[in-house]
């Protein structure tokens, strides 16, 4: 028997076994039968030497969009590839590269990924294939792992091709790029992998730091094209010009194979707790059994979970799980925080196959080679469509059949899913937000990048018309300075700007044994200290537990001990918001009464005390007070101001109005994912009956969890009626009487969830959103109060006064005079259907016939060629204005005979055009 029919036995096994088990209570809700795809080739003209290398790799034709990508890279094109997880985007910029240096030996190239795990993975890939081709390539990677003496033999030696990540990118080669002008002079390509992974504040970062890059290298005469490998996201385009600051063409119709997969939605079942209220089974303990039981059955299997800690405590209970069968083992958990070394040794294994089972954050999410996985487990969605398809696509890797289960959590969005799973499998990925205009950002670049070329002005090539004001604000601050050129008075500004979140101030892990002491681990951020690392916490490394006995602040260091405690802690915290300055109102269409706001404000988060919960039965055993530093936050914020006379009306029906509007806060932030690439600890969120930046009304706020904003709070405000009307649908639909985990409450929830009144929040939203009049009924009963861990970001450091300053000014001009430049290619929502009005799917597009475009290519491509005979009819609708249009879609097929060589022959390029024609 094949290995392909074994694999689809054992999954069907397991299927049955699991529906036939004593325990089962219906949990599977909806089964996707994902089909095959067969692979499309394209023929392409390669240079012998690659070719052969790529036959002895067992490479012997090209996917239809890798020969599409290389042709566009030949035509001197930027690009992005936006394809699924194992379609071979490697070669796409690894055979342009080698063609390179193949024709010029001093060519070289520049690959930056997000993890350093995925640079050492793409080293060996460059390695291997240079083996076999013996271009003559020198490959180096260059990471902070390499000591002094190994830096130096990769900046001075004679490398073509350098792996690298971005810090160094900004601390080392640009930083220093006098050490690196043979390889500046030489840069052809800059190859972006995992380019979707570039939004919010790493994205608005790598914007300018790409930015200052392409500044360097046309400063040593070069000219470097950016490759881009992307996931599956709404905007491509728009994300990745934006990101790199070009014109960028989209090649996104993936010609890869895939083995058939099956795709299960599982909602765990609901009980009765002590107290009498109904409550849904967590989705930590049905992941952790369907792991087992997936592990026991003899597939390889990847859970991915949201949080670092939940991943150690699944790990621990997944061990004790499989001791009785000697399997513990072969699982081990993965999470950022690990030393490089571990997590090299777990990918090493879990590739070879030693390991059956990893549990992990999304931190595999990304294209790290671990090996072709049987099955893959979603503990609870992972708050966006693109996230999803990303940790569904680790299965089945190798081609044969594949298991993946989205475990549902109890919060609104995942309930939504299981309501409508068919949305799911319909629905577009998001789009991608970045925002390199972003002053909290931008003007630490600019430092940077007067510190490596003084400044000049015609640098508003790259860094935007805003460029001058910017400039002129640092020089009045005197951190630039000269009358020409302008340069930076910061003698290292570097250590001003930190790419993957704006603050620095981080912790490292001791655990103490008597009076010894040794690191466990490094680079934990002053937020995540303070929420998970405080006096009293229990925190896991590894499935063991420690006790937090004390935080060292000037030394920056968490002292712990082991400990073998059966329960674990959660914070209580207490948030207040002031509105610092307002750049924009407007009311709503419906309700013209309700203000809706969009400033700065300052976020204060003080960890006020924790509690201690039962491992097991997920009971409160104590609640303690605790003393902690207040974290401030400096961002950007959407808020409604609400009318006195909504109070009084919900007064009238003897609800709860403070407990309506909490209710309103926590559904809008849950349902936030539903409308752009956000994830909901990216946002939080305050509510309050009377609040005095407001005249003493009523408020409920929507704020950025990143300093200086990156551009939610804009965007929630643009898509406020969307956003009104999305968390109105979620509230309603829940089955619940008075509120519960799916609807209306939070786990994040600083107040344990109080108070909070579901029908006084639909009253609420029916009347702002100009609905019929709500009549709520009299019947209410308890829920169980949760715990908030607030995601506020950092407290804001100590940077210079003067350039906090600059980034405030530049807000403020930013959004009072260009308050319509982030609509500028605003994209909106169509549905799909055929021509019997049958569902195809939701699709974001910015005009009707883009959408028409892109259902075609996400649905029929491959799989239907119309012709002009017979064309495929496609109806769009566009929901916000409610218009129909029908497209007539077919291929045109030619020929374009190219000219023979005298060494080597082609045959016909056959060229296919997508024809789109609307019909009244």
């Amino acid at each position: 028997m094949n290995k392909k029919r074994s694999q689809e036995m054992n999954i069907f096994s397991l299927l049955n076994e699991i529906k036939t088990s004593s325990r089962y209570e219906n949990q599977i809700v909806h089964i996707e039968e994902i089909p095959a795809r067969e692979a499309l080739y394209a023929p392409l003209k390669l240079k012998k030497q690659v070719k052969v290398a790529l036959s002895r790799a067992g490479i012997e034709d090209l996917y239809s969009h890798q020969a599409e990508t290389i042709e566009k890279i030949r035509e001197g094109k930027d690009i992005v590839l936006c394809t699924t997880t194992a379609s071979g985007k490697s070669l796409t910029y690894m055979a342009p590269i080698f063609e390179a240096v193949l024709e010029n030996p001093e060519a070289t190239a520049l690959y930056i990924s997000p993890l350093n795990a995925l640079v050492n993975d793409q080293l060996k890939s460059f390695l291997e294939f240079e083996e076999v081709l013996k271009s003559g390539a020198g490959i180096a990677r260059y990471t902070g792992a390499l000591n002094e003496a190994q830096k130096r033999k990769v900046r001075e030696g004679q490398t073509n091709v350098i792996l690298t990540n971005p810090e160094m990118i900004h601390m080392s080669f640009l930083a220093w790029h006098h050490l690196w002008k043979r390889f500046f002079s030489n840069l052809k390509f800059i190859v972006v992998d995992e380019s979707h992974y570039y939004r919010g504040v790493i994205g608005s970062n790598m914007a300018n730091l790409l930015r200052r890059l392409l500044r360097v290298a046309e400063y040593y005469g070069a000219a470097p094209q950016f490759i881009c490998c992307s996931a599956t996201i709404g905007n491509p385009e728009d994300h990745t010009e934006t990101l790199i600051g070009r014109k960028a063409e989209v090649v996104e119709n993936n010609g890869s194979s895939q083995g058939s997969q099956r795709f299960v939605f599982w909602n765990p079942p609901l009980y009765l707790n002590k107290k009498g209220c109904t409550l849904r089974r967590s989705s930590f303990a049905e992941a952790s059994s369907l792991f087992t039981r997936s592990v026991r059955a003899g597939l390889q299997t990847l859970v991915f979970t949201r949080s670092r800690q939940g991943v150690e405590r699944m790990y621990k209970s997944c061990r004790e799980l499989l001791r009785d069968r000697n399997l513990f083992p072969a699982i081990c958990s993965y999470r950022s925080g690990y030393f490089d070394r571990e997590r090299e040794e777990i990918e090493r294994k879990m590739n070879s196959g030693e390991l059956r089972g990893v549990i992990s954050t999304n931190a595999l999410e990304l294209g790290i080679d671990i090996g072709g996985l049987d099955a893959c487990i979603l503990d609870g969605y992972p708050g966006t469509v693109m996230s999803a398809r990303q940790q569904a696509g680790r299965a089945g890797r190798s081609g044969n059949e594949s298991l993946v289960v989205l475990v549902a959590g109890t919060n609104a969005l995942d309930q939504y899913y299981m309501r409508n799973p068919a949305d799911f499998f319909a629905r577009s990925s998001e789009n991608a937000v970045l925002n390199p205009k972003n002053p909290y950002i931008l003007t630490g670049h600019l430092l940077c990048a007067a510190k490596e070329i003084p400044l000049r002005t015609s640098d508003e090539k790259y860094f935007g018309k805003g460029y001058p004001r910017v400039v002129e604000l640092l020089e009045a601050e005197g951190l630039l300075t000269g009358d020409g050129l302008k340069y930076s008075t910061d003698s290292f500004p570097y250590k001003h700007v930190s790419l993957r979140g704006i603050d620095n101030n981080t912790y490292s892990l001791l655990a103490f044994e008597g009076e010894k002491s040794f690191p466990i681990e490094k680079d934990i951020e002053e937020t995540l200290t303070f929420r998970e690392c405080h006096p009293g916490a229990i925190y896991m490394h590894r499935g063991e537990s420690y006790y937090i006995n004390r935080i060292d602040h000037e030394k920056k260091e968490i002292h712990a001990v082991k400990t073998h405690d059966t329960y674990y802690t959660k914070p209580m915290i207490d948030s207040s918001v002031r509105v610092q300055e307002t750049y924009a109102v407007k009311s709503l269409l419906h309700a013209p009464e309700v203000e809706v706001g969009l400033g700065e404000v300052e976020v204060t988060d003080r960890v006020i005390g924790y509690r201690k919960i039962q491992t097991q039965s997920n009971d409160t055993m104590s609640i303690h007070d605790l003393e902690m530093p207040p974290v401030t936050l400096q961002t950007m914020a959407l808020w409604l101001k609400l009318p006195n006379r909504l109070q009084e009306m919900i007064g009238e029906h003897k609800l709860d109005f403070a407990g309506g509007i909490h209710a309103v806060e926590h559904a809008m932030i849950s349902m936030y994912p539903l409308h752009l690439l956000v994830d909901r600890s990216d946002v939080g969120g305050v509510s309050t009956p009377s609040h005095p930046d407001l005249g003493d009304k009523s408020g409920i706020f929507i704020y950025d969890g990143h300093r200086g904003g990156v551009g939610y709070a804009e965007k929630g405000y643009d898509l406020i009626e969307q956003v009104l009307d999305g968390t109105l649908k979620a509230i309603e639909s829940c089955p619940c009487e008075s509120g519960c985990p799916s609807c209306i409450q939070s786990p994040k929830c600083g107040n344990n969830n109080e108070p909070l009144d579901k029908h006084a929040a639909i009253m609420l939203l029916h009347e702002i959103l100009g609905k019929a009049p709500y009549v709520p009924t009299e019947k209410k009963e308890k829920h169980l109060s949760e715990v908030r861990a607030s995601g506020a970001a950092p407290e804001k450091r100590d940077t210079g006064d003067a350039l906090d300053r600059v980034r405030r000014q530049l807000r403020r001009e930013t959004i009072k005079q260009e308050p319509s430049a982030a609509q500028e290619k605003k994209e909106k929502t169509f549905i799909a259907t055929d021509e019997n009005g049958g569902m195809i799917g939701v699709v974001s597009a910015p005009a009707p016939e883009k959408a028409a475009a892109k259902t075609f290519h996400q649905k029929f491509r491959g799989k239907k060629e119309p012709i002009k005979e017979k064309p495929l009819e496609i109806r769009i609708r566009d929901l916000g204005a409610g218009s129909d249009y029908n497209f007539r879609l077919w291929i045109e097929i030619s020929e374009n005979k190219e000219n023979e060589s005298d060494n080597e022959k082609d045959g016909n390029k056959v060229l296919k055009r997508l024809i789109i024609r609307k019909v009244n």
